[in-house]
């Protein structure tokens, strides 16, 4: 059975902000909820700054490709999953995402290394939420590193490096998974707190940030 698709009974506006209810969304259908919100609203927002919310039950899937010009632009999550597809290119994607209450999943999708870098910084604003979950999908191992000088932590990048182990680097405030085991790693000169996970049985690594 396929995927069901939002539609716009399922989108809904609020200060600028596009919520998309339960279905699945793609870009394109995300550009038709934007120019909607336009015509209704007497300041539009930037395509590139308006903030999309992916709520509970929805499925947001796009490519990589598609989020260059989202490099200002926010996205949030409250329940729902947002997919992310690799695609070539010889370009660097940089993607806030705010954790919302109800927390929900980004699925980053298998690839092999041929160009094409996602940096997503994701933001808690509130004190709690619902578990987030991370999944790299076909990956055999996911590692994190802690820098407690800047109170970060890097999930597939150690500090000071230049590239993500893969196509994806997830950059986010404070110790989540309390690193502390010190660890040697090419392209540093001294130790480094880190934490590896391997692949489950789906052949994925699923990271869960805690509420």
């Amino acid at each position: 059975m396929g995927r069901q698709y939002g539609s716009a009974t399922a989108v809904s506006y609020s200060k600028g902000q596009i919520i998309l209810g339960a279905g699945h969304f793609d870009m394109a259908m995300i550009r038709l909820a934007q120019a909607h919100s336009r015509r209704e609203s007497s300041r539009p927002c930037p395509p590139h700054l308006q903030s999309i919310l992916a709520s509970h039950g929805a499925w947001l899937s796009m490519d990589l490709s598609e989020l260059h010009e989202w490099n200002q632009g926010l996205f949030g999550l409250d329940g729902g999953t947002i997919a992310i597809n690799h695609s070539i290119s010889d370009t660097v994607t940089i993607l806030p995402v705010e954790i919302r209450p109800g927390g929900g999943s980004l699925i980053f999708s298998d690839a092999e290394k041929t160009g094409g870098i996602l940096l997503l910084h994701l933001t808690r604003v509130h004190k709690s939420h619902a578990c987030v979950q991370l999944v790299f999908q076909n990956c055999a191992r996911q590692f994190a590193c802690y820098d407690p000088m800047t109170d970060m932590t890097l999930v597939g990048l150690v500090p000071d490096g230049k590239e993500p182990d893969g196509w994806i680097a997830v950059r986010l405030h404070g110790n989540p998974w309390q690193i502390a085991n010190s660890d040697a790693c090419r392209d540093t000169h001294a130790p480094i707190l880190k934490r590896e996970w391997q692949a489950g049985e789906h052949d994925a690594v699923i990271l869960r940030l805690p509420a």
